[in-house]
């Protein structure tokens, strides 16, 4: 099963949960007393040379290969920011199994411990907070910005072994306001050992919808469009190796798909997408590879139903979808693989939490269910007005 398999759906509510940490702002930005989605974007940086993306396979991937990061999460700030509140699902480099190059990949929980084939869980969202350490400043930071400072702590922590390991990562960005502070941007604070990320947050729903049991829920149903990208992690990671091999030996890929989601009032969703990611992608000159058609990929998603609850009232969510296409359907590769489908977590925003972001968790088929997804994949939902919604 190719690593094309990145979404899902939207669900999740909002509420403020606790754990208080001191602000060292002088005066309350615009952004406090408000909660937001986060989506995490970048790279590792490398010193080597970047050598060309030639067909050469090894350890490490190619020497000058950037490791891709993305991180998916909600973040929440007490009026005048007394205390600040989050969780965050990260992935940098996906499981490195044999620890020869950069990996590490945290989340708040583990969700289907006893279906995984591979590391024993897959991260999730369990609606907690697991930030310490957090601050903001303002004081000696140009107008409108702001110093963010927090520490995410992880019970899912680069399970190489199983899900035994935990562990935390500090974070600094410096964030700027737009108007109305309904979108922040940030990147972080440059350092000879921290990644190269930028930081999109985008603000919540300010009522109090309350953990929605379906996806029929309001808002949540009607159409919503996605748009998603992703870089393969390099071979170290066990997953991507397998892959990579099974694509003719294609090392470092990037990958993109677009579709909509249908969520309907009884719990449930279906959609389709297009996926494009090195299809059709001469490895040998003058030797194609054999068509990788995955142009209308058909799904169906659930919230987990291993692990309930599997929505939470800060807007997170975990969701599992499976690719309904026959077997043989050319439009759809994919679906050759019986079972195949994948995992998701996702984070609610917008005026009614009826936009999300979302970070791929996972794959699956029959014979290799809830294996770590070989790359660092995010997706954004975007609701469709009435008028203009269609079922899939």
């Amino acid at each position: 099963m190719k690593r094309q398999l990145m979404f899902l759906v939207l669900a999740g509510g909002l509420a403020l949960m606790t754990a208080p940490l001191a602000s060292t702002a002088t005066a309350s930005p615009g952004f406090c007393g408000h909660n937001y989605a986060m989506l995490m974007q970048g790279a590792e940086p490398s010193l080597l040379p970047a050598s060309g993306s030639g067909n050469v396979t090894g350890p490490g991937g190619f020497n000058g290969a950037l490791t891709a990061i993305v991180g998916v999460g909600v973040i929440q700030f007490s009026p005048g920011c007394t205390s600040i509140k989050g969780e965050l699902i990260y992935n940098d480099g996906d499981i490195q199994f044999l620890e020869t190059g950069v990996g590490i990949t945290g989340g708040p929980a583990t969700c289907y411990s006893g279906e995984s084939a591979t590391t024993g869980a897959l991260a999730c969202f369990d609606g907690g907070n697991h930030f310490t350490a957090a601050s903001i400043t303002t004081a000696g930071e140009p107008p409108g910005t702001a110093l963010l400072r927090f520490t995410a702590n992880f019970n899912y922590y680069d399970l190489t072994l199983g899900p035994t390991l935990t562990g935390s990562m500090p974070f600094a960005f410096t964030i700027h306001e737009t108007a109305g502070d309904s979108l922040l941007v940030g990147n972080t604070v440059p350092s000879p050992t921290a990644p190269v990320l930028t930081l999109t947050m985008q603000q919540q729903s300010p009522g109090p919808h309350g953990i929605p049991t379906t996806f029929g829920s309001p808002p949540y149903s009607g159409n919503h469009a996605i748009i998603c990208n992703g870089s393969s992690a390099n071979e170290d990671d066990i997953i991507a190796y397998i892959e990579n091999q099974l694509s003719g030996g294609v090392t470092g890929g990037y990958g993109t798909a677009d579709g909509s989601v249908q969520i309907s009032s009884g719990g449930k969703a279906s959609g389709i997408l297009s996926f494009n990611e090195n299809d059709n992608l001469q490895v040998i000159p003058g030797v194609p590879l054999p068509p990788s058609n995955n142009t209308a990929c058909n799904f169906t998603a659930i919230l987990d139903p291993y692990d309930g609850p599997a929505a939470f009232a800060d807007g997170t969510s975990n969701l599992w979808a499976s690719i309904t296409n026959s077997p043989t359907d050319p439009r759809c590769t994919n679906a050759a693989n019986a079972g195949a489908g994948f995992e998701t977590s996702m984070v609610a925003w917008g005026s009614s939490d009826q936009n999300s972001y979302a970070a791929v968790t996972g794959l699956t088929e029959a014979a290799l269910p809830f294996i770590p997804p070989g790359e660092m994949s995010t997706c954004t939902f975007l609701a469709v007005p009435p008028a203009a919604s269609s079922s899939p």
